[in-house]
């Protein structure tokens, strides 16, 4: 038997094919980790947005239903166009209420500042009833409102369901005035291909059944 040289095993390692084939493995692992976490980042991104967006919708709502539950007077939304609130038909809704025990007139509406823009505001404006030269300014109380993705409107379809409009599935048996409220939001910086985040309300005015005049908050400021 030859004899060993001292040392020879501690020599022993790996071939330069071998390195190269564990550097090729290990590569890939990282490409799929660093794959996996940039996507459940973007998820993260777009459930936040979602919940932002939710909370705003839920808020203009709220404070919408208050109104409406308090009106003696909903002017269709069909009614409201370019002239009276400066947007299309069903983007607008005008309200005489007395919320908090105060007569006045309410318009909100959706607006979009390009025909072609993705997202829009929810605005709001108020002024004395009979009295359009006390309205206040708009303000927005949500952002990011995204059009709908389907026209015309079919009461089948949700995705073509307008902000503001009175469905014709509801109840017309009374004199309460039905307005079904669609706002649809979602984040800017999510990704284009999420879906957007829907909230929809069906209010009744209460105090409609008393039949007031139609004439009232018909003065309408300039949009």
């Amino acid at each position: 038997m030859p004899a060993r040289r001292p040392g020879r095993d501690a020599e022993a390692g790996y071939t330069l094919t071998e390195l190269l084939i564990a550097m090729a493995i290990f590569s890939g692992l990282m490409v799929m980790i660093f794959s996996l976490m940039i996507t459940m980042m973007h998820q993260a991104e777009d459930n936040l947005g979602r919940t932002r967006a939710v909370e705003q919708a839920r808020l203009g709502i709220s404070q919408i239903d208050r109104q409406i539950r308090s009106g003696n007077v909903i002017i269709d939304p069909a009614s409201d166009g370019l002239t009276e609130s400066g947007v299309a038909q069903n983007y607008s809704l005008r309200v005489f209420t007395q919320e908090n025990g105060e007569d006045k007139c309410v318009q909100w509406r959706v607006a979009f500042p390009s025909a072609s823009a993705r997202f829009g505001d929810l605005e709001y404006r108020e002024w004395d009833a009979g009295d359009p030269t006390t309205a206040t300014t708009w303000s927005v109380v949500a952002s990011n409102v995204v059009r709908p993705s389907v026209s015309p409107v079919d009461a089948n379809v949700e995705e073509s369901w307008p902000p503001f409009w009175t469905d014709p599935r509801l109840p017309t048996g009374t004199r309460a005035q039905n307005v079904r409220i669609t706002l649809r939001l979602s984040d800017p910086s999510a990704n284009e291909d999420a879906k957007p985040a829907s909230v929809t309300s069906v209010v009744t005015g209460r105090n409609t059944v008393f039949g007031y005049s139609p004439d009232y908050c018909s003065a309408i400021p300039a949009p």
